[in-house]
Formats: C-alpha cells, structure tokens, sequence
C-alpha cells in the first residue's frame, strides 16, 4: 500500500469515526431538546387556548343543552385539540377522531396508543375547562429524520469531498519524492555526488542529509578501498619480485649460492604469505560477528596471546594485572589479534635482551591494557602516519617481516567496538600502546590471575 493511498485510508476512517461519534452525540443532544420543544409547544397551545376561554361569554357551568353541538375545526395532520368542561361535555375539537382516545387522562404529559399510533397528549386543567392538545409520534421522528438528513448530507459531501483534495495534496506533496526516485534510478553505480530536490520539505530534507551523509561515507570507504587496493598490489609485488629473483638466481647457481637464492626466496614467500594473512585479518574486522565468539574474560584473552608467543621467543613478555577481570562486548578473536600485533610490534622494536611489559588494569567499566617497550619510540613525524595501511616505521626494527598493517587492523577492530588506542613515550626511553576498550555491563567479574 502506497504512503498516499495509506494517509487518505487512515485520515477517512478517523473523520468518520470521529464524525460520527460527535453526530451521534449531536443527534441525541438535538432529539432531547426537539422533544422538550415540542412538549414545551403543545403546553404552549393549551395555554393559549385557556386565555383565550376565560375571555369568552360562554361560562363552563352552562346547561349541557348550551352545547348541543360542539365545534368542528380542521386540524394539522398529526396535531389535535380538544376543549371539555369538567363535566365531560366537548366544547370544541378537530375533525381528525382522535380525540376518542383521549378520555380519562390526567393533568399534564401522557404518551397513549389510539386507534394503532403514538400520541404525545398534554392536559391542561384551568378556568373550568380542560384542554387536551396532542402531536403524533412519527411526525415528531419525521421531523427527527429530516434534521439528521439536513445535517448528514453536507458533511457526507465535506467528508468526501475532503477525501479527495487531500489524496490531490498529498500527491502533490509527494512530487519532491519522486524527483529523489526518479534521481537514484538515473544515477551511475559509481556515482556518490550529493543527491538534490528542488523545494523539498522539510521531512525529505531530513532524509536527503541523511542520504547524502551516506554517499560521502561511500564515497570516502570507495576512495579508500581503492588506496588500499592500490598500495596493496604494490606491496605484494615487491615480494614477488623478489622470490622471482632469487628464484632466477637459484636457477643460474650452483652450490651455495643456489642455496642462498632459495633461502632468500622462502624469506619472500614467508613476508608475501604474512600480508596476506594480515589483509585477511583486515577483511575480516569488518565482517560479521559469530554468536560463539564471545569474550567471557579480558585476562584470558591476553594470556592466551603472551602464552603463544613465548613459545618462539621465550621470557620476552611480562604480564600483570590490577582490577578484578570481566567479559568485554568484543569478539574474543578480535580482541587477541589486537593485542597479538601490538606485542608483535613492540617486540620487533625492542632489542631481544629487554623484556616487553604488559599490564591489564580494570577499573570503572572499562579495561586498559598497556604494552611497554623499550625501542626508539615515534617522532612526530611518524605519529602523523602511523595507522596508514602498509606504513612502517623502519628505524630501529629487528625484523623486516612486517606488513604495515598491524596498527590498522588495531584501530579498525576498536572504532568498530567502541574502543581506542593511544601512543605515548615511554618514561625512560620507549613506546607505550595504550589499548582501551569498554567491559560487558552484564558481565560477571572474575579474580584475576
């Protein structure tokens, strides 16, 4: 169902639920006083015709042979009237026989079936006399019919009639819409310029900035991937390059320098398959995240890494811990290959006799975890580019092995999860990497190890 055809269904079903609630109410509210009119109108008419007797010659106490004939008038269809004395003689009525029905009735209000229809009577006592006017129901329920047809016949065509310009409004409200529809089916698949509707409302403004804000992020993850792409297939090939030349070489030699040139080429393959392996952990940062890879504890998740790595390079790392350890909202896996490239890093930068220290602290739901070294440290220079893709710091490593991406996997997996990663000197010589990184507020605490 369209927006238009949805507004229209939803505004006509309110007005007549609405509208017929306020003109039932009315018609009650109008029948009750149009019946106390109407009573209020014969007691009028009795009235009326007493002032009238007192003012005549004929006295009420007369002989009945003084009313050997009472006066016939016509009367209303519907209406009748009736004069007697207190004696019972009929001084005067209407032709209609009605009147036939309305012997012994009481002062005041009564509603009597006569001859098989409704008769709304009042009697009226005064001056010797009594008065009898009376009106037929239907009559008054005509009346009742005709005022709700007075009524219900403007507001069926107000209803309808406003039914109608407003699907004509709002059709032409939605215009703007369908200059934006028609936009986005034009556009090219690699088209990210700002989209713009003339004299758009202020609703679809709303969602123009929202559309636009997303084509900019578009456009800048577009230009990025592209970069990545870019500088990706540069660093894979010098790699190659390599192994191709050693290979060359091997080919060529003989004896040891052939051994050299496989040696140098298996180092390539190594340094080729750890870029791949690093784009791959990349890729997967923004991927979706499996249920089963929870983080039930932070200090779990770093000694499981301190303890793979001191299986190659044996007494390099030094844990410890403050706080009392919890669950964090991050995968596990993401959160061990976090701390695995920055003790990788910190361990490439350090000199192999300095011990890399590695202290967790919890504390006001959140977790730090500081990786210390003892290296050359970052200039200004290199902290402006550190985090670019396939940017290494060359000064002062033990290890040419790296890919440059270690501290972008990093802050990839924490700007998706809230986290963030400081870089400051070290006292003494040195870097810190300060990894911070929210705790699970439903998570049960554990005593640290």
């Amino acid at each position: 169902m369209s927006l238009r055809l949805r507004a229209v269904l939803i505004t006509g079903i309110a007005l007549v639920l609405l509208w017929g609630a306020a003109a039932g109410w009315m018609l009650r509210g109008a029948e009750a006083n149009l019946e106390r009119t109407l009573d209020g109108r014969l007691a009028m008419s009795a009235r009326m015709v007493a002032g009238l007797l007192e003012r005549t010659a004929l006295s009420p106490h007369s002989t009945p042979a003084d009313f050997a004939d009472a006066v016939q008038v016509g009367g209303g269809e519907g209406i009748e009237c009736e004069i007697r004395t207190l004696r019972g003689e009929i001084l005067a009525r209407t032709t209609s026989g009605a009147h036939r029905g309305f012997d012994a009735l009481p002062a005041g209000f009564t509603t009597r079936d006569v001859q098989g229809e409704q008769w709304r009577i009042y009697v009226l006592n005064a001056g010797g006399y009594q008065i009898t006017t009376a009106d037929r129901l239907d009559q008054r329920t005509q009346l009742v019919r005709d005022l709700l047809s007075a009524v219900g016949v403007p507001f069926l065509v107000a209803l309808f009639g406003g039914l109608v310009a407003l699907w004509i409004g709002i059709g032409r409200g939605l215009s703007p819409l369908n200059g934006l529809r028609q936009q986005l089916r034009a556009r090219q698949i690699d088209d990210t310029t700002p989209l713009a509707v003339a004299h758009a409302p202020a609703e679809l403004r709303t969602v123009l900035d929202a559309m636009n804000g997303l084509l900019e992020r578009l456009s800048r993850t577009l230009s990025s991937q592209r970069a990545f792409t870019d500088a990706a297939a540069h660093e894979l090939r010098t790699p190659l390059t390599v192994i191709d030349t050693h290979l060359q070489v091997a080919r060529l030699s003989e004896g040891d320098d052939a051994q050299a040139s496989l040696s140098n080429a298996e180092e390539g393959v190594k340094r080729l398959r750890h870029t791949l392996d690093q784009m791959a952990i990349l890729a997967r940062t923004e991927a979706p995240v499996a249920p089963a890879d929870r983080c039930e504890s932070v200090l779990e998740s770093v000694t499981g890494v301190i303890m793979q790595i001191d299986h190659t390079a044996p007494g390099r790392l030094r844990l410890s811990t403050t706080g009392t350890d919890a669950a964090a909202p991050m995968p596990r896996s993401m959160l061990e290959t976090a701390v695995r490239n920055l003790v990788d890093n910190a361990m490439r930068y350090s000199p192999h006799a300095i011990e890399v220290d590695v202290h967790v602290e919890h504390a006001h739901h959140r977790c730090r975890i500081d990786i210390a070294d003892r290296g050359p440290g970052l200039s200004p220079e290199q902290v402006a580019q550190i985090g670019r893709r396939f940017w290494r710091g060359d000064q002062g490593r033990q290890r040419q092995d790296g890919a440059g991406l270690g501290i972008s996997i990093v802050r990839a997996i924490l700007e998706r999860f809230g986290g963030t990663l400081n870089l400051k000197p070290r006292p003494d010589g040195g870097l810190v990497a300060e990894l911070v990184i929210p705790l699970a507020s439903d998570a049960q605490g554990c005593t640290s190890r």
